[in-house]
C-alpha cells in the first residue's frame, strides 16, 4: 500500500495486528488501504502494509464471483519492487493488485512482520505469576529464601 499512497498523502499509518481496515478508491483512479472508519471519508489517513503482512478478507458473494475467490481468503500484502506495484497473494498464488480490489472490501491484519515474537511474549503465563510474587511483603520473600 506503501506505493499508492506516498504520492498523495502528507501523513500514513503503519497497520497493526488485529485492525480492520478497508480499500478506498481516490479520485485519481488509485486505491488506497484505510481504516474501515475512514472509507467514506473525502481525505482518510492512508494505512501501510509493511511487505509480508498477513490479511484475512472478506468478500461479499458477488466480489468473490468476480475475483474467483472463497468468501474468506488469507491473503499475504507484497511491494513488488519491479515493476512498483503493491498485491495481494492468495494461497492459490494467485495475485490481485491494490488497484484491482473492489472499492468498500473489508479484511482484517493477521500478522505484521515483525509484531509475532512480542505478541507471543505477552501472553505468556509466567509473567502474572511474577506480579503474584511481588504482592508478597520483601522480606517473607527473602526468608523464604534462606
Amino acid at each position: 500500500m506503501c506505493w499508492s499512497s506516498t504520492e498523495y498523502a502528507n501523513h500514513i499509518e503503519e497497520a497493526k495486528t488485529g485492525q480492520r481496515l478497508g480499500i478506498k478508491q481516490m479520485p485519481w483512479h488509485s486505491n488506497w488501504v484505510v481504516r474501515e472508519s475512514e472509507i467514506d471519508a473525502p481525505r482518510p489517513c492512508p494505512v501501510c502494509l509493511i511487505d509480508r503482512t498477513r490479511v484475512l478478507f472478506r468478500f461479499s458473494e458477488s466480489e468473490q464471483a468476480s475475483l474467483h475467490l472463497s468468501t474468506e481468503a488469507e491473503a499475504v500484502f507484497r511491494m513488488l519492487k519491479w515493476p512498483k506495484r503493491d498485491v495481494f497473494e492468495f494461497s492459490d498464488f494467485k495475485r490481485i493488485k491494490l488497484g484491482d480490489l473492489p472499492h468498500g472490501l473489508i479484511f482484517d491484519v493477521l500478522v505484521v512482520p515483525g509484531s509475532e515474537q512480542l505478541s507471543t511474549l505477552l501472553d505468556k503465563e509466567p509473567a502474572v505469576q511474577h506480579e503474584e510474587e511481588e504482592k508478597e511483603p520483601l522480606l517473607d520473600r527473602l526468608l523464604t529464601r534462606i
